[in-house]
Formats: C-alpha cells, structure tokens, sequence
C-alpha cells in the first residue's frame, strides 16, 4: 500500500512539472508575439512619420530608414512603407540634384552676361555719350556709324526693361539699335544703362538690353 502511494505521489509531482514547463513556454511564446506585434506598430509609426516628412534632412531619414531595415521585420505593411520611403528620398535626392544643377546653370549664365557686359558694355556707353554730346549732327552720325559696327545689323534688336514684375521683366516697345541711337542723337540725353548683351560667334552684338540709369 505504502509503495502505491509513492508511486501515485511521483506521478503527480511529474504531471506538476510538465504542466509548469509547459506553461512557461506559452508565457515566452505569448511574450515573443506580443514584443513582434509591438516592434512591427513602432516600425509602421516610424516609417509613417518619416513618409509624412518629420522635418528631419534626406540623410536624417535615410539614416532612420537604415535602422529599421535592419530590424529585417517580416511584416507586408512595413515593407510596402519601406519601399514608399525609399522611393519618397529617391525622388528627393533627384530634385535637389535637379536644383543644384540649375542653380550652377544660372551662375554661369550670369557670370557669361557680366564677362559680355563687361567686354562692350563701356565703348557701347561711350558711343553713347559721345552721340548725345556731339556738337553737330555730322559728328553725331558719324558715331552712330562706328557704333553699328559692334551688331549684326542695324535692326539688331534693342529691349528696353520698363520693370520687373513677379520676378518677369517688362519691356518696353521693341526698337532697334539703328533707330534707338538715332534716338540719342534727338533727345540729346541716354537715360539707360546696358544689362545684357547677346553675342555672335564673331562677337558681333545679336540683341542688346537696357533699363533705366
């Protein structure tokens, strides 16, 4: 009887064993879920807030994106964002690529319009004032001729910037550079200044822009 009991004790310290073995299991399993469930939301929060531009710079992002990735999470949604996100910096990237490029066209485009200025801009002025300031009208046509020998032609085009208006020029009347000395000869003043020039491969004046001094 005695040997019975023993036998039936051990048994039921086993069974107790196996069900606490087994409980613990799915306390770890249960646990692992739930920390999985949590790093996937966290990851959805993080790569929502990072599409939605939190403020942070392209490589700020890049770099946060990088973290996640790393996490190599297994979940539909977070790489749907993932690659949401990579495209979002991508197109980015480009566009300030795109800007840069840009800007550095505008810098040479008005470093070229300075170095043309700056090559016929004062004997053009000079023809100017000498045209304006001729004692007679023989001596003012006379400039007028050696003037026109800078252009293409006498009807190279002359623009006359009247204002700027959200960030456009506004022109006046379109003349040309034969008319617009012969204009200097009568009026007996030059009220404007050269701007921009335009030049052909022989260096002849093409067009020619002015605004007010």
């Amino acid at each position: 009887m005695q040997k019975y009991l023993w036998i039936f004790l051990i048994g039921i310290l086993s069974l107790g064993g196996t069900t606490s073995c087994k409980s613990k299991k799915k306390l770890a399993e249960q646990q692992a879920k739930e920390a999985k469930a949590k790093q996937i939301a966290q990851a959805k929060a993080d790569l929502q807030a990072l599409l939605n531009d939190d403020g942070k710079s392209i490589e700020e992002r890049e770099q946060a994106l990088n973290r996640i990735k790393a996490q190599n999470i297994d979940d539909p949604e977070v790489q749907a964002l993932i690659r949401q996100l990579e495209q979002k910096l991508a197109n980015e990237k480009a566009e300030r690529a795109r800007r840069a490029e840009e800007e550095r066209r505008m810098r040479e485009e008005e470093e070229k319009r300075k170095n043309e200025i700056a090559k016929v801009a004062p004997t053009i002025q000079e023809y100017f004032r000498d045209i304006v300031g001729s004692g007679n009208t023989a001596a003012a046509n006379n400039r007028i001729q050696e003037a026109l020998n800078m252009f293409v032609s006498p009807d190279a085009p002359v623009l006359i910037i009247i204002g700027t208006f959200n960030g456009e020029k506004d022109y006046d009347r379109p003349t040309t550079i034969s008319k617009y000395l012969n204009y200097l000869k009568d009026q007996k003043k030059a009220p404007h200044k050269i701007v921009n020039v335009k030049r052909n491969a022989a260096g002849k004046i093409e067009e020619m822009e002015l605004e007010k001094q």
